[in-house]
């Protein structure tokens, strides 16, 4: 590699890369933060009049004189999707929360392929009635990606598996109602559809980001979870599944 002339990296050209964050640099530019499938979270400085939105597709390529540096990155949109939901306040707040998550927790440059399959299954669904259910078990798999994934798989205190009712936020291992109840509330709260494929009410939606962002918060760096997240659970929510 030369210094002084711009070399554009082959593997960082990727179509179907997502945009998570933009922040204004000076009069004409943006720092941008995308998703990718082979390098994971990419930042760049893109030069346009007009930020990219987030959440939306994009073709990608960045370049830089040497590859620990910010770089430059050119984007093409492929499809736009904030867009679609403008008059939707409660899936843009799901587009929006999700894409904030993705930026907060995620490390540069590591490659999170099971991360992007999560996000392209839960914007499939983002259509469906149950979008909102879809989107705690999103956060769910995010944990599960990043190494700190809750173990739902039987009760850490020999219990029911079939009746499992409470998570302990010391270990993230389920509990059942029974061996539970003597200590429920020094327990979260564990909904039914996060082990189970069922509907979910307000309560259960509102109990399952409870309990989700619970264990997101020890991994983000600042502590703390995207405000657009709050407009997830309002108090009352028609049955969602």
């Amino acid at each position: 590699m030369r210094i002084g002339v711009w070399i554009l990296m082959p593997e960082f050209c990727e179509n179907n890369a997502v945009v998570l964050a933009c922040r204004r640099f000076g009069e004409r530019a943006f720092i941008v933060s995308v998703l990718t499938r082979g390098q994971g979270r990419l930042l760049g400085l893109y030069k346009n009049k007009q930020p990219p939105e987030p959440g939306t597709i994009v073709s990608v390529r960045w370049a830089a004189r040497l590859s620990e540096q910010l770089g430059h990155l050119y984007l093409e949109p492929l499809r736009p999707v904030a867009v679609l939901y403008l008059d939707d306040p409660a899936r843009l707040a799901c587009l929006a929360s999700a894409c904030a998550l993705l930026n907060e927790i995620l490390p540069e440059r590591q490659p999170c392929e099971g991360i992007l399959r999560a996000w392209e299954d839960f914007l499939s669904r983002l259509d469906t009635d149950d979008f909102l259910k879809r989107y705690v078990l999103f956060e769910k798999t995010v944990l599960a990606e990043i190494g700190f994934g809750l173990d739902l798989s039987a009760c850490a205190g020999g219990g029911d598996p079939n009746d499992l009712a409470y998570v302990s936020p010391k270990t993230g291992r389920a509990v059942s109602r029974e061996k539970g109840a003597p200590y429920r509330d020094k327990l979260l709260p564990l909904p039914r559809f996060l082990w189970q494929e069922t509907d979910a009410d307000g309560t259960d939606i509102r109990q399952g980001l409870a309990l989700t962002g619970y264990f997101l918060i020890r991994h983000i760096p600042k502590h703390r979870l995207p405000s657009v997240r709050a407009c997830l659970a309002p108090e009352s929510r028609a049955k969602s599944g």
